[in-house]
């Protein structure tokens, strides 16, 4: 047993292409640790409970955000009237008959990637409320995350490679590939599909044509010349797409601004941020990738040569040319309006603040151990955690 101040439960929270603990998958190929060791074990070896959340593919932050709460705590997700109203999808999600956490106390939340606003917008609701809720819904229909006055419940917030502010790439797909944003949609469905069937012997949604997604996208099987093809809602797809309440709008530079002027650090919880670069710029003009960049060296490139100055798309310069791969560098640190402080040691740590570790040479896969090596992965989760289980 290591030295430690607090033995927290930890919850982690995957980006967007993420899968939680009710997945085979998951036994198999955690998405926290990949190729190399499992984060949520070492984590449980080391004296802790840990649990990892999962998410419909193409929910927004919002909803993410609805989805891990329900997890957490058990029953029925609720995205709230208001916000389901607004935007046109079902006010109810699925069921969670467990909660992740018995007895909530503290706990400590670990988000990669698109995780990382899912977990920054908990803590806000958690205790601030959303006033859209309280002023459509009843009192005793009010979802308690709409109600605000939860502090103290989540002692420490980890951005791995975290999406704090806009990120370039979808924007660069769609210049480079317009449609992509569309492909993309229609991929996600697919692996969501994957891995809802992952939960079932028999394949219930497969056998009566109930649409995969009830969210967002919508797709449905159908009988075509007597074999089982996969169809997609077009109408239903596009209006996704045009709309705020989806990944594409978050992630980017509108949405994270409009997230960011919302939400901001409390003052009840510490914050870390880990970022990478895998980029090297030459004299200024041009970036290219390293060969740390790995898999994902043609986004690295993607994301590396993409500029927009029209006025009317999010500006892109080549300040965000650096970037892990997935998430432009200077987005993966502190968000622009909070607080912020070079990492020195654990004494010199506040709630409140952001602490931005030293940026790392490494894909934004490798945070997660791809390609990495179990002793040293293993290594990074436990000093990590150290550092978690000594704050105050």
């Amino acid at each position: 047993m290591f030295e430690h101040k607090n033995l927290y439960p930890v919850v982690l929270v995957p980006g967007v292409v993420g899968y939680g603990d009710d997945t085979v998958l998951h036994k198999v190929f955690p998405y926290f640790g990949l190729t190399s060791t499992s984060y949520g074990k070492v984590i449980k070896d080391m004296g802790m409970d840990c649990h990892t959340a999962s998410f419909e593919l193409l929910s927004s932050v919002w909803d993410r955000t609805c989805e891990l709460y329900a997890q957490i705590v058990g029953g029925t997700v609720d995205y709230g009237a208001a916000h389901s109203k607004k935007y046109g999808h079902s006010r109810y999600g699925k069921t969670y008959n467990k909660p992740m956490i018995e007895n909530w106390d503290k706990i400590t939340l670990i988000a990669h990637g698109f995780g990382a606003p899912v977990a920054r917008l908990l803590i806000d609701l958690l205790e601030n409320g959303s006033a859209d809720e309280k002023a459509l819904t009843p009192e005793n229909e009010l979802s308690d995350l709409f109600k605000g006055g939860f502090f103290d419940k989540i002692h420490a917030l980890v951005t791995i490679a975290g999406v704090n502010d806009g990120i370039s790439l979808f924007e660069a797909f769609e210049g480079r590939l317009p449609g992509a944003k569309k492909i993309f949609a229609k991929g996600a469905t697919l692996v969501d599909t994957a891995i809802e069937f992952s939960k079932y012997v028999d394949p219930y949604y497969y056998k009566t044509g109930i649409p995969v997604s009830q969210h967002g996208v919508k797709a449905y099987f159908e009988t075509v010349d007597e074999k089982k093809e996969l169809k997609f809602d077009e109408s239903a797809l596009d209006s996704y797409l045009k709309g705020e309440d989806n990944i594409f709008y978050d992630m980017g530079a509108f949405g994270m601004s409009k997230l960011n002027s919302k939400v901001s650090a409390s003052k009840d919880v510490y914050y870390f941020s880990l970022s990478g670069e895998v980029t090297n710029s030459i004299m200024g003009k041009v970036t290219l990738p390293k060969l740390k960049a790995g898999l994902t060296l043609p986004t690295t490139a993607l994301i590396g040569t993409f500029e927009n100055y029209l006025p009317e798309f999010p500006i892109i310069t080549k300040k965000d040319h650096d970037n892990d791969g997935i998430v432009n560098t200077n987005a993966s640190m502190p968000p622009i309006n909070d607080s912020a402080s070079a990492y020195k040691d654990i004494s010199r740590c506040q709630p409140g603040v952001w602490y931005q570790m030293p940026v790392e040479n490494r894909n934004h896969f490798s945070f997660i151990g791809l390609f990495v090596r179990p002793d040293v992965f293993r290594n990074e989760i436990y000093d990590l955690m150290k550092i978690i289980c000594n704050l105050d």
